[in-house]
Order: C-alpha cells, then structure tokens, then sequence
C-alpha cells in the first residue's frame, strides 16, 4: 500500500507498506483515488501546527467504499465517496441547535489520513465525514468537495444581494471558489486582490473573476474605479493574515457586509476598530465545512460543484504518487493554485 508519511515538520517520504488496513468498528474502508493539498497540510509539513494535536494528514480527498463494517452506515460497498465535513459529536449544545461546524468535541475520523491508498473512515449517517459523489463529477474535480462547502459558507454568510460587488481579498483556492460561487448567485462584479506577482497574473489568465488587482494603493484605487468611489458592497478577507482585515474594512462602503474565512495564526497589533463603528459595518465569521444537507440526507455541494465544475478544473493541478515531493512544493510556492495527489 502506498502512502505518504509526515515523519516530522519538513520531512516527507514515500512508502510502501506490505499490509492492508485493518478494519475497524464504525467505519469503512476507502480505497483512495486521489487527495487534495490543503493550507493545513502545508501548517504541518512547516511545523506551524503541531502533529501531536492533529487527527490525520490529509483529509481532502475522494475515492471508493470498499468494506464497510456491521456499526457503520451511510454509506455501502461501491459507493464513490469524498470527504466533506468533520465528524461532529451530535450531543453539544453546538450540534443540537444546528451549528455542528462549532462542535466543541470534533471526533477523530480518519485512520490515518487521504494520502494513502486505503483508509478508513468513521461513518454514521447524522455525522458523518463521507458525501456521495455525483454522477457528473470525477474523481479529481471531488477531492475539491470539503474546500467547496467552507467556500460556499463563506458566500452564504455573505448574505450578497444580485448585482452586489463583492471584493476578496486572498486568490488561493478558499478565495477562487468563493468568488466562482457568488458569480453563479448574481454578483455584479467580483474582484480578486493578491500580493504574488506571478499568483496575480496566474488568476488573471484563468478568467475566473472580473478584475484581479494588487493589494496596494494602485490595486485599491482600481477597486474603486469599478464599484465606485464608496467602495465594495461586500469585502471577504480569505488570507488568514489579520492584517488585511484592516484593507478589507477600508475598501467595503458604509454599512457594507465584511466576512472573516479565513484560519489565523496570528494576530495584529494596535487595532483600530472605529471605522467600524462610524460606516456602520457587519463583520461576519464564515467557519466551514457546514452541514448542508437536502431532506433525502445527501449534500447539497455536489450541486453547487457541478454548476461551477469548469472553473473548479481551472485551478487544479493533478501530480503521480512519485511526484508527490514536487506537488508539496509547488503548493507551499504557489505554482500550483490547488495541487491535487493522483494515487488511482
């Protein structure tokens, strides 16, 4: 079985072990086709968080039920599945009043992470980590399915009106897809802000948003060209640097709409909170994945990937097991947009 270890911050190697997993009560087995990158990994391969605090490595993956256990359910032999939500505990006061994506007890679900060629994976059908994969979406596209639900989170606690402009500060994956799915909704204008040259110029070609521009004072007077010299209806801050909170706040018009996406490491000194009170602004935290389910139990984001599929394709880059060394640089440089890990 193949398998990709994080032996310590920094230290990647490629194995190759004799036995298969062991299955286990609760869940099932998943014959793993491919498994995306995520900031989080990048946190832990660069020992900004700690392995000893974590539950897996790699979770953003899809594949193919293969065994499933009496105490398990959901999900059946056969079925192509993809990660989407964290399994939740089901008993806080979070997760019965409806916001299961603040369960004070997250639950460890997988065993031992995507990027492996088999893992296993806890399944209950009220909390479960596992979606179905729609007919119309392959293998590489689904990896994407856990990223799609924090993006569409962060759209929906947007709360965006059509023919709002929204600008979103932050062009990595959170970022892009976000701003694919507020388009979809009817936004007036969607406008992208970076700091990479070559990040920049790599989102322009792509053709996914309006505008694409600097954060710096030419990129924010360009802003102001296209949504008017009140500024933005809505600013989404997906950078995970605090400092950028402070663009965003001067960019959106009074009584504008800011929302946080984003995981911070750090805070930012000598915070001025008062444009906040003078222009009247809602600030907003979007913290997925979500539980967004239809009446039959199965997600509601496989829709939402099938409607943006063509513009999600644009940002990935597939890379071969062998190549995976190469797919964690290029997603700690930039050079890959969303690098995904091809085991199938």
């Amino acid at each position: 079985m193949k398998k990709i270890a994080l032996l310590a911050p920094g230290e990647l190697k490629l194995q190759t072990l004799d036995s298969e997993i062991e299955l286990q009560s609760g869940m099932v087995k998943v014959d793993v086709s491919a498994c995306a990158i995520c900031g989080s990994d990048l946190a832990l391969l660069s020992g900004k968080r700690n392995m000893k605090n974590e539950l897996y490595f790699g979770h953003e993956f899809s594949g193919v039920v293969t065994e499933t256990s009496e105490e398990s359910s959901g999900v059946k032999k056969g079925d192509r599945i993809a990660s989407e939500l964290s399994r939740t505990c089901g008993q806080c006061w979070c997760c019965l009043n409806g916001m299961e994506n603040y369960c004070r007890s997250m639950n460890d679900a997988l065993i031992p992470g995507g990027f492996t060629e088999e893992t296993l994976v806890r399944s209950e059908p009220e909390y479960s980590f596992l979606s179905k994969i729609p007919d119309t979406i392959d293998d590489i596209t689904a990896t994407l399915m856990e990223p799609t639900n924090c993006a569409y989170r962060i759209a929906s606690r947007a709360e965006m009106k059509p023919g709002d402009s929204v600008v979103i500060f932050g062009i990595g994956a959170m970022g892009l897809i976000a701003g694919m799915i507020l388009k979809r909704l009817g936004a007036g204008c969607v406008i992208g802000v970076g700091r990479r040259p070559t990040r920049l110029e790599q989102v322009r070609s792509k053709g996914i948003f309006d505008a694409v521009v600097a954060n710096n004072e030419t990129g924010m007077d360009q802003i102001r060209e296209i949504c008017g010299k009140n500024g933005a209806d809505i600013a989404i801050e997906a950078t995970g640097t605090a400092k950028v909170l402070v663009d965003a706040i001067q960019i959106v018009r009074y009584g504008g709409r800011i929302v946080v996406g984003s995981v911070y490491h750090n805070g930012i000194d000598n915070f001025e909170p008062l444009p906040i009170f003078r222009k009247e602004l809602t600030v907003v935290g979007a913290k997925g994945p979500y539980p967004y389910r239809k009446s039959d139990g199965s997600s509601v984001v496989g829709g939402i990937m099938d409607l943006i599929q063509d513009d999600l394709k644009k940002i990935i880059q597939v890379y071969e097991y062998r190549d995976a060394m190469k797919a964690f640089e290029d997603a700690q440089s930039g050079v890959a947009i969303k690098a995904v890990i091809k085991f199938k």
